[in-house]
């Protein structure tokens, strides 16, 4: 889904709304993300705190816990990917120095090679190079993996610094009239034993209920969201909201909208909120639930 920078849109905004806008794009309906752990793992991320947060929590020491969190996880993957790259020019080195003896193979002298001789040494030859070309490719890819996650882990040290100064609501509505089928936080899948994370809160609605604005704020996206049906993203400041899960949306990118403002209709019988403080290039999502009016 490409993204055009609307006018009066900086740069940094724009890119700031295309990552989250990939980040929203989930596979899944309910919005999650897999992370394949075995059963002793899981279990030990629910021991220390992997279930979702309580419901009193501080939403500036969620979001402090969710930098924590994920400047943890940064760290572990690029040594993991560190070590691989390692591990990749090792094997590279090994089949180079194979690859070599192959090129330089030949004839005996004095004897003449038979046509089955000679394809059989071209073919030989054409696999090395092959086998280097890919090997090549394959550490370069590597490589490449693990420069976007030290600046990552850079970018996102620095937005540590952003936290305590985020402007966060006080309350935010409903984005329709209905209980709350699913919550925010991670759970195990009964089956798989994966970590299943989930960085917004799902409403049981009324089929076809009226979806509005959850706090007063800009539109700046609204359209097809994978796994998500349709849906709106919201400008609120120092944070945005994302209402999904929506047919007949109200409203086109660049309206300014009143909390309450009708923005949409569901598709069926749920209505989908994530809220993203603008912490990082995509936001941060904490848990909207604390914040809900009552």
């Amino acid at each position: 889904m490409a993204w055009r920078a609307l006018p009066g849109v900086d740069v940094r905004l724009a890119n700031g709304l295309a990552a989250l806008i990939l980040l929203t794009a989930s596979a899944q309906a309910e919005r999650r993300h897999v992370t394949a752990l075995d059963t002793s793992n899981a279990a030990a991320a629910l021991a220390k705190g992997a279930r979702e947060a309580p419901r009193s929590k501080d939403p500036h020491q969620a979001l402090a816990e969710q930098v924590a969190a994920e400047l943890e996880t940064l760290a572990k993957t690029v040594i993991i990917v560190d070590t691989k790259v390692t591990e990749a020019e090792a094997a590279r080195l090994r089949r180079v120095r194979a690859a070599y003896r192959i090129l330089r193979t030949r004839f005996a002298a004095g004897g003449e090679a038979s046509d089955v001789d000679r394809m059989a040494n071209a073919r030989r030859r054409a696999a090395a190079r092959l086998l280097l070309e890919r090997d090549r490719s394959e550490r370069q890819l590597l490589a490449d993996e693990a420069a976007q996650l030290r600046a990552a882990e850079t970018t996102l040290r620095a937005a540590t610094a952003q936290v305590p100064a985020i402007v966060l609501p006080e309350s935010i509505l409903r984005p329709a009239k209905g209980t709350i089928a699913r919550r925010f936080g991670t759970i195990i899948h009964e089956r798989s034993k994966a970590v299943l994370a989930r960085r917004g809160i799902d409403f049981e609605v009324p089929a076809l209920a009226q979806a509005v604005a959850p706090a007063d704020g800009v539109v700046r996206y609204a359209g097809p969201m994978r796994g998500l049906d349709h849906g709106v993203i919201l400008d609120h400041g120092d944070y945005f909201t994302i209402v999904a899960k929506l047919s007949e949306l109200a409203i086109p990118v660049g309206t300014r909208v009143t909390r309450g403002d009708r923005i949409g209709r569901a598709v069926r019988a749920r209505v989908y909120l994530e809220l993203r403080a603008k912490v990082g290039p995509g936001g941060l999502p904490i848990d909207p639930e604390p914040l809900l009016a009552r």
